[in-house]
């Protein structure tokens, strides 16, 4: 799954729930009005949770050749509903670190039942995590590097 929609403000409506999929042994696959560090705004992305794509924090299909393993059915979490479910929805990819997100977003599995909903996650990027998709802190241990990224 690479990241060639490109979608933008200008191309479409951004949509009424920001929604963050997780794909099973794959990306995350996001909709809302995404403010992406050092990228034009848009409202489609496919971001690496691997750590092996060469265009983090975008997949380029290096989670097939890496054998990336991880299920797009994780488990549920205890949340309420949230009051404003769309806005925008910032992404920083942590230097050497998770995926940070701001803003509504709920993450859904890969048959589209809500794990959880708020307006703050940090998500794994370097493919380590015990708790896929959410960071644990692996990241450290393993010494995962990614190019760019703000902190």
């Amino acid at each position: 799954m690479v990241d060639d929609t490109r979608a933008r403000p200008g191309d479409e409506m951004p949509p009424a729930v920001n929604v963050v999929r997780v794909c099973e042994n794959g990306p995350l696959d996001v909709q809302a009005d995404l403010a992406i560090e050092g990228q034009e705004r848009r409202h489609r992305a496919t971001l690496c949770r691997c750590g092996a794509s060469q265009r983090k924090p975008f997949c380029d299909g290096s989670h097939k050749t890496a054998a990336f393993v991880a299920t797009g059915e994780p488990d549920t979490q205890d949340s309420a509903a949230l009051a404003v479910r769309d806005g925008p929805l910032a992404v920083t990819p942590i230097r050497n670190g998770p995926l940070m997100l701001k803003g509504a977003l709920e993450i859904v599995s890969g048959t589209g039942r809500t794990v959880t909903r708020g307006t703050e996650a940090f998500l794994c990027r370097c493919g380590a995590s015990a708790k896929k998709p959410f960071c644990d802190g692996t990241h450290k241990r393993i010494g995962f590097a990614a190019e760019g990224g703000g902190r």
